[in-house]
């Protein structure tokens, strides 16, 4: 096992500008997810378009997203890390500039797919990047930057979109990508280094072929189900198609010398524990950004730009915390640091189930702010654990697979909670044909629903402390067994 001592350590100062442009590219194509949720009313407005080929304009992006993730290992390793960055960073800056341009609604499915296509390579080629620069050792610290995205965009999506369409327009959501994006590519040419190729990399048509029908398939039947109902047809084939065709995926990948993701890793039981407690975290994070904007906007009657306010607490909670965990994780390891992460999200969201209309707005941002604090002491805390456990010259195919979960966690998490928010307004007595969405439903019913699924949230939380007891990182644990070993002084020396 590979050493690497606290005291060779770098200063992480010459890192933190290459550490900005891919947590900036991050945050642009995760925001993007869910930032056209709000704008949607007025693009089908504009366009005279019915709900159903709306739906295109988010899914459309899903499927981009879910295609491109698993290519990004091996294009990274074929051409180069920085060189892919650049390359799909400048297509998801042109998408977005063709979104903002889109003529009819047709035109601007097509120019998801362009803005998709680039946007599900950045993360994972920005972690790769970030991880050629530093030891196991770093990753925690570094990691507290690379997942702010993922905690605050889904956050600051829907407010933000919202903000952007009732002051300006709809188009302002794609075209506030067009500056940032310009920007980020100077920098990344001028600041990112490349990293070395692997010319001997082999690309797993197969492999490909089923990941890019099992993996959109699966998110769009997610998606499809919630619209739709579970057991229409529609996502039953979806959902069944992906189902036959991810095993048909895992199968190939398993014995193929050079698989398209390493899903052989999940015979490492630490790298699978970890996955499954991030599944917790991930539940946690897009349930509540799912969840706690509907409560408002369907219960309270509260804009998105009042929405936005309360939940801002919460991301500045989760980054000062994500600072906090990745300086302490060195010192006391991952347990300590997640257990009492879950703890705490586990009581706020307990707290939500006796939120109603007279609860104070100030009341809810605290309780927002806390499960920030929460998130930021658990979620990159349990990446790096998943990380450490991977031998260097597999991490860019590990972090297009952490990433592909990822996008899965988050679209189960969300069709769960929206199962339980239809299930639990049938059983409080809602009338037929009524629904949260439209607000067509009796206050007290979507009460009801609401703290069903939040006490859903807080018992999957719990479950998740149960995980987090096993967790160990064996890097971490390797190299405080070699600080504590005496030093052997030469022979013949006196003290």
């Amino acid at each position: 096992m590979t050493i690497y001592p606290l005291a060779r350590v770098r200063s992480m100062d010459r890192r933190l500008l290459p550490l900005a442009v891919t947590t900036i590219g991050s945050f642009m194509s995760i925001l993007d997810t869910t930032i056209v949720n709000v704008a949607l009313p007025n693009i089908l407005r504009q366009f005279d378009a019915r709900i159903e080929s709306g739906q295109l304009v988010l899914t459309s992006y899903l499927i981009a997203l879910a295609i491109v993730i698993p290519l990004s290992g091996f294009l990274g390793e074929k051409i180069g890390m920085k060189r892919l960055y650049i390359l799909t960073l400048t297509c998801f800056t042109l998408g977005s500039a063709l979104c903002g341009l889109a003529w009819n609604l047709q035109s601007l499915i097509v120019f998801r797919v362009i803005q998709g296509l680039g946007g599900g390579m950045l993360q994972p080629v920005g972690m790769a990047i970030v991880f050629s620069m530093i030891t196991p050792l770093e990753r925690a610290r570094f990691m507290g930057f690379l997942g702010l995205p993922m905690l605050i965009a889904p956050i600051l999506g829907p407010s933000f979109g919202g903000y952007l369409v009732e002051f300006l327009s709809w188009r302002a959501i794609f075209w506030i990508n067009l500056p940032i994006g310009l920007l980020n590519i100077v920098l990344a040419i001028r600041l990112l280094k490349e990293t070395p190729r692997v010319r001997s990399a082999a690309m797993d048509v197969w492999g490909f072929v089923f990941a890019a029908i099992a993996f959109p398939c699966i998110l769009l039947g997610m998606t499809e189900g919630e619209d739709r109902g579970w057991l229409t047809p529609v996502p039953m084939a979806l959902l069944a198609t992906g189902a036959v065709t991810l095993v048909l995926f895992i199968r190939r990948e398993l014995r193929v010398t050079d698989p398209l993701l390493r899903v052989r890793l999940f015979r490492n039981p630490m790298f699978s524990l970890a996955l499954a407690v991030q599944f917790v975290m991930q539940f946690s994070l897009f349930g509540l950004a799912f969840l706690l904007p509907l409560f408002l906007q369907s219960v309270d009657g509260w804009g998105a730009a009042r929405v936005g306010l309360v939940l801002l607490p919460q991301g500045v909670a989760s980054f000062l915390a994500m600072n906090f965990a990745g300086k302490m994780y060195n010192r006391v390891g991952p347990r300590p640091l997640v257990i009492g992460g879950f703890s705490v999200m586990a009581l706020t969201t307990l707290l939500f189930t006796q939120v109603d209309q007279s609860t104070n707005g100030w009341a809810i941002a605290a309780l927002a702010g806390s499960r920030g604090i929460s998130l930021g002491l658990c979620a990159q805390t349990i990446s790096t654990v998943a990380f450490n456990t991977v031998p260097r010259e597999h991490i860019p195919r590990a972090t297009s697979l952490v990433n592909v979960c990822q996008r899965i966690f988050g679209s189960v998490a969300t069709a769960i909670l929206t199962s339980v928010l239809v299930l639990a307004l049938h059983v409080s007595g809602a009338p037929e044909g009524t629904a949260i969405a439209n607000r067509t439903a009796p206050v007290g019913d979507m009460l009801n629903a609401f703290h069903a699924a939040f006490l859903v949230m807080t018992l999957m939380t719990a479950a998740g402390i149960v995980g987090a007891w096993f967790l160990r990182d064996h890097v971490l644990l390797a190299e405080q067994q070699r600080a504590a070993e005496p030093v052997l002084e030469p022979a013949g020396v006196e003290a």
